[in-house]
């Protein structure tokens, strides 16, 4: 964003994964040269966030950065629209805005929301073993009621699978000391592209995305299956858009 962003708030549940990720935004703020302006936990069960949100606008932050779980993510969502927050970046850690059915039922209320994943239907990804992984799959969910797209989680998941089955099959072994041994000195094909890990097991090339939700309206599931909804920003090579700033609430 030009002029830099100077000023950041962070906020997140009270809870193991929030503070580790607000923890780690703090030392980032800090290399970054960001000035903190607001930086609280709330207790897990919080339910009315208004208060939260207001405390951070009063603060005027260039970029807030919230760190929650799915019902906390659903009322921050809304607060911030009702409230109409106003801050040049919204988004962060929010987990469960991955999520179709709730895709669905925030519907324009996440637009200009800029949030993680781990798939999405962008040039990179949408590849043919993806899309037909993904139709099998989508076949089985209106069977048993689960996400209908299943975009976060399944194609990774079955990844792993490939990954496991491949070291398996190289090793003809199932020691935990030989399968990890082969899976950083090789590269696998998966549904979701080739993966390679490196020493510390960590993948080589950075694969989970930072998108921002644009263009969303009414509370239909099948717009989500457009990548437009959904603009990858990072990594480099997966990006598919432009970032829109500033996030304005209720205006979206």
């Amino acid at each position: 964003m030009k002029p830099k962003p100077k000023t950041i708030a962070l906020v997140g549940a009270d809870a193991e994964f929030p503070k580790n990720a607000i923890t780690g935004a703090l030392e980032l703020a800090k290399k970054d040269g960001f000035k903190v302006v607001y930086d609280q936990t709330y207790p897990p069960n919080t339910a009315d966030f208004s208060p939260i949100i207001h405390a951070i606008q009063a603060r005027h932050p260039d970029v807030v950065m919230v760190a929650s779980y799915p019902p906390d993510s659903v009322g921050m969502v809304r607060a911030a629209a009702e409230a109409g927050l106003k801050t040049r970046l919204f988004g962060g850690d929010m987990v469960g805005l991955q999520s179709t059915p709730i895709k669905a039922a925030l519907g324009p209320l996440l637009n200009g929301i800029t949030d993680y994943d781990f798939w999405l239907p962008v040039k990179g990804y949408a590849t043919p073993a993806a899309m037909a992984f993904l139709k099998t799959y989508q076949a089985q969910a209106k069977k048993v009621g689960v996400d209908p797209l299943g975009y976060y989680l399944p194609p990774f998941a079955y990844s792993d699978m490939q990954v496991l089955a491949d070291a398996i099959t190289a090793t003809h072994s199932i020691s935990d000391a030989k399968l990890a041994a082969y899976m950083r000195t090789h590269s696998f094909d998966t549904v979701v592209g080739t993966i390679k890990f490196g020493p510390n097991g960590e993948w080589v090339a950075p694969r989970v995305l930072e998108a921002q939700f644009q263009g969303v309206k009414g509370h239909d599931v099948a717009q989500f299956t457009n990548p437009k909804t959904e603009v990858v920003l990072y990594p480099a090579n997966l990006k598919s858009g432009t970032l829109e700033t500033p996030y304005n609430g209720a205006e979206h």
